[in-house]
Parts: structure tokens; sequence; C-alpha cells
């Protein structure tokens, strides 16, 4: 088309210079309007078929019959047109005709074209994301609008972060807590891994108010250690927007907290929120043994022996047959250290850029957990080193015994702690008392007063303990449920103790008290407060058993008599689960008399304050 107009307009320039003296003005006219029709059609065809060319679908989509009919056809008239002797007449009325239906056609294929376009770029994205990728800034290239040689965070480029360990941080726009910030700026410090923190707005029309840009500029000043988008509504594409709220956040989040994504080396998941990972366990044990040299430093000794056996008949010969064995060992030797050596080289450089953050490291981690005791629930230096416990982690390696209680009741506080310091003279035994409860206001009292020998004293300890154990509880379900083991009917002893802990301190409890007994990391039993004041009151009946059971079972076996006996009355208590979670049981029952519990849907808003912080 382009080479027939050129054609077409010299052709027309040669004629109409010849022709303009004999030609009537009126009849000169009419013809130049004419052709200036012709050429504008033919310009409005051509810009049509210049943005359907723009607008290439995908292989596996067609244009509309519409527009693959009209063009040969528009075609036609343009080359009757140039060709014809009075090609100006012809041309305007059939062509401009058409290329208004096509133009129409056009308008409409594109938006359709558009979200055909989008619906690709997001499965794209998800087989980049799930299945197949080459690494992570051909990832970053469909997560955002970057391209090479733009900075993403913190002016690094797109391929500045293939090398190194990166997760991304999630959160529902800026709904982010100041404990939660400190506690990931220091695992981003300690653990070396880069956390891209990425607010996504939960509307797609939700626009940034200047109170937001306050709220994200006074966040950031608290991620030393944490890497941000700038320009977020700008540089985050709507595919990846579309993939975190569809994959992401329905099955891992709990009343809209942080998520945190972990990513391969290639930029593939392998793990979908590692938030409760890293609250159980430190980066140190979860990465302890992940790859090692196993099993090589005995091969010389046995090549040694193997050699001195070989040739054990020849020493009379070759006197100094001993002396080449020891060279030739020694060699070996130095071969083998220095292989070693290039191994673990390149095994730490595996360490540094791969991660061990990934699904089937925190089910080995749960293997190595066979049993609910006061370290896991505690928390050691080996397992979580931010949990500051550091005097209740002491008594661990003593013989004394260890009650960890809370509760809303001051004076069944009074009551208990009262008792059982005159039940522990009574009988000569060592027994230490920790508040372990989130009421800021019995704390207080307790501290005042000298009730305990220790109490959490720090808002973010009070945070921090309640928080682990519940990320310890939907990382046990997830487990549990991936070696098919998870259901009604489910009697893991760790979960079990969990639910127990979790429905004594839940929002909704008004239960007075519970304790937890323990011999150093040994938990002996969990109750209900009442259930354990009664055992230290009816010493009299059960201390016979302890000649033939000792203490600890003797203790044990009471409690648990208490409990199948007549005292079934105790206050509620709540426990929680989050709707988004994928497996909650139809049918809970109470960790404390297993009576069927009640189901209620309730719709929380703790927006601005930390879930698992203080309570008056």
């Amino acid at each position: 088309m382009v080479l027939m107009l050129s054609a077409f307009s010299i052709v027309y320039g040669e004629l109409s210079r010849v022709s303009r003296l004999a030609m009537p003005q009126k009849l000169e006219k009419l013809n130049q309007k004419a052709v200036f029709d012709c050429i504008t059609s033919v310009l409005q065809l051509t810009k049509c078929v210049v943005e359907l060319k723009q607008t290439m679908p995908p292989s596996n989509y067609s244009r509309p019959q519409s527009i693959i009919s009209a063009l040969p056809i528009v075609s036609y008239w343009i080359g009757r047109s140039v060709i014809g002797s009075v090609g100006a007449y012809y041309c305007a009325s059939p062509q401009k005709q058409l290329t208004s239906s096509i133009a129409a056609i056009l308008h409409t294929f594109s938006s359709e074209l558009e979200k055909k376009r989008a619906e690709e770029s997001y499965e794209a994205l998800k087989r980049a994301l799930y299945y197949n990728s080459s690494s992570k800034s051909e990832v970053f290239r469909l997560m955002f609008n970057v391209k090479n040689g733009e900075m993403l965070f913190k002016d690094k480029g797109l391929n500045d972060w293939n090398n190194t360990r990166v997760a991304l941080l999630i959160t529902q726009g800026l709904d982010i807590s100041d404990l939660t910030i400190q506690f990931l700026d220091c695992f981003a410090w300690l653990a070396n891994t880069r956390l891209l923190w990425i607010p996504i707005v939960q509307n797609d029309d939700a626009s940034w108010t200047t109170e937001d840009e306050k709220q994200f500029a006074r966040l950031k000043r608290r991620m030393s250690n944490l890497y941000w988008l700038d320009n977020l509504q700008k540089m985050i594409s709507p595919q990846f927007i579309r993939f975190v709220k569809e994959q992401l956040f329905p099955d891992f989040q709990m009343g809209g907290e942080p998520i945190i994504v972990s990513l391969d080396q290639q930029g593939r998941i392998v793990h979908r929120n590692i938030m409760h990972m890293i609250y159980i366990w430190t980066f140190t044990y979860i990465e302890k043994n992940t790859l090692g040299v196993q099993g090589i430093y005995n091969i010389t000794a046995l090549v040694e022996e193997e050699l001195k056996k070989g040739t054990s008949n020849i020493d009379r010969v070759i006197p100094e047959i001993n002396d080449m064995i020891s060279v030739l060992v020694d060699d070996i030797n130095d071969k083998i250290v220095a292989w070693e050596h290039n191994i673990k080289k390149r095994i730490q450089n595996l360490i540094e850029q791969s991660t061990p953050y990934n699904n089937e490291r925190e089910n080995f981690l749960w293997q190595q957990e066979p049993n609910c005791s006061l370290d896991l629930v505690v928390g050691t230096d080996g397992r979580n080193v931010y949990l500051a416990n550091y005097e209740i982690q002491y008594w661990f390696g003593t013989e004394d015994y260890i009650f960890l209680y809370g509760g809303n009741d001051i004076n069944w506080v009074r009551e208990f702690t009262t008792k059982v310091s005159e039940f522990a003279s009574k009988i000569q035994l060592n027994v230490k008392l920790a508040y372990v409860g989130k009421n800021k206001l019995i704390r207080t009292i307790i501290r005042k007063e000298k009730l305990s020998h220790y109490a959490l004293n720090e808002s973010y300890l009070v945070w921090w303990f309640w928080t682990r154990l519940r990320s310890m509880f939907l990382s046990r379900i997830h487990y549990l449920d991936a070696i098919n083991q998870f259901g009604e009917e489910c009697n893991d002893e760790i979960l079990q103790g969990l639910k127990k802990l979790l429905a004594y301190e839940g929002k909704n409890t008004r239960i007075e008290g519970w304790a937890v007994l323990s011999k150093g990391k040994k938990m002996v039993v969990c109750g209900h407060g009442a259930k354990i004041l009664q055992v230290i009151n009816e010493y009299e009946i059960w201390k016979e058993n302890i000649a033939t059971k000792g203490f600890d079972k003797a203790f044990k076996d009471h409690h648990e008599m208490l409990t199948s006996s007549s005292l079934k009355s105790h206050s509620c208590c709540a426990l929680e689960y989050s709707t988004t979670l994928s497996k909650i049981p139809e049918n809970e029952k109470c960790p404390e008399c297993s009576y069927r519990m009640h189901k209620f849907v309730t719709f929380t808003c703790c927006h601005g304050h930390d879930i698992d912080s203080d309570q008056d």
C-alpha cells in the first residue's frame, strides 16, 4: 500500500500539472477533494494495519475474522483507485466506509487482545515462579516493570540479585508492626538474606494518600537491613499483584499478617511462607549440616592398613617397604585434604547463594522434634537465639522443677504462687516460677510483690513468646498434613500441647490461670490452674505413690485422674484458627476437658496493633 500510494502521488502529480490548464476550475476542485479524501482513507487504513502489527497477538490467539476479511477488500479498492485512470473518483466511498469499519473492529479487538496478553503474562509468571526459570533476574522482569540497567532495590540492578539469597516479604498494604520489623531486620542481617519488602494494595483501584506516603517513609527508616521499591505503584506489575492475591494470601496468611516467600537460585518458589519457620528455629539451626563432606577421614588409615597387609611377606626382601608405604599414604592424604578443601569451598559458595529455607528443610526439622519439651516451647539458644529468656534456659541444666504459668486473675496468681512456695518448702523441692502470660497489669504486680522468680519483662518478649507458639502451631499443622497425619482424631503430642497453651491465652479466653510443670526440659504436665492447685492441695492423697513412681509420674497420674473424673467444669477457653488455613477440623475438642467446642465465625481487625502483645 505504501508503494502504491507513492507511485500514485508521482503519477498524479505529473498528470495534474499537464492537465491543469485544460481542466475546468470546478472539475479541478472536485478532483482535488476526491484525491485528498482518497489519500486520507489510505493513510487511515495504513495506521490500522500498523496498529494491528504492533498488537501482534499470541501464537494461540487468532485475529477476528471480520478484520481478516475486510483488509483484502479495502486493499482491492486502493489498488483499483491507483490503477484506474480516474482513481480519485473510485477511491473515496467504499474505501472510507471499510476503513472506518476496520478501525471500529480493531478497537474492540485490541481490548480483547490486552486481556489475552495479561493472561499469558500471568501464566508466564506462574511457570517461572513454580516450575521453570533461568535466573532471578528473569523472574524479576515478570514481577516488576523494570528493564536491564534500571535500578531495582537500593541501587541494585536486575543482575545483582542472581547470586544472592533472596526472599520476598509481602504485606497487605503497609500493615506490618514495629515488633515484626524489629525481628525481620535482625534476621536479615544475621542470616545474610536479602528481604525484599513488597506491599500489596488490597483494592485494585486504591491509590496512595499523603498519609500512606508518610507511613511508608516511617517504616523504611526502621528497616535498615531490608530492601524495598521506591515507586511501588509504578513498578509492581499487575500480574504479580494478581499472583499474590490468588496464590499466596488465601492459603497462608492469618489475620492479614505478612508472609515471606523463599526463592531458590533460579528464582523459583521453594516455600510460600517461611515466617513460621524462622520464628521457631534460628538461622544457624536451620542451616546446620545442610551440606557437608562425611566419612572421608578414615580413608588413609584404611589404605595404610591394606598396604601393610598386602606387603607383609616381602619386608625381609625390601626392608624399606614400610617407609615407602608411609610416603605413599602421606601423598594420598595431602591430595585428599586438598580435594576436601576444594569441595568445602564450593559448598560454602553454594550455601551462601542457595537457600535452606524450603519445605523439605522445615519437614526435616520437625522430624527432629519428637516430643513437646519445654525447650521447644520456650526456645533455647540453639533453637531460637532471638528469645532472651536466658534465665529460664539456664534452669534447663539444673534438677530444678519449673512452673511456667499465666492467667488474668490476680487473686488466682497470688494463691498459686503462695501454694507452690509452701508446697516446695514442705517437701524440700527446688521449684522455679516464671510468669509468661500476656497480662501487663499482673506482670507489674508480680514484679512489685516479687511473686515469681521471673516474668517476661518487656512487651517485645511477650509478643515474641506467643507469636512463636502460634507459628509453631500453624507450621506443625502443615507438617502433619504433609505426612498425612492431620485430622480430627490427630493425637500428636506437640500439637495437643500447643493447642492447650494457645487456648489458655486466646483473645476470647476467660480462664483465671494455667500452669506447665517441667523438670528441666522435660514437660511433666500442662493444665488448668484450678486442677494444678487441686493436685498440690491433695498431696496427702498421692504422696504414697512417689516411692514407687517417682514425683513426676505421681504428680502427672493424679492430675490425669482429676481430668478424667467428674471435675469437668472450667472457665471458657478458645482456640483460634484462621479461615484462610487450608486445613481446619470440622469439630474440635476442648484441650482441657475433651468436650466438643462451639464453633464461631469472628471478624477481627487488629490494624495498627500487635495481636500477641500485652493485654491490660
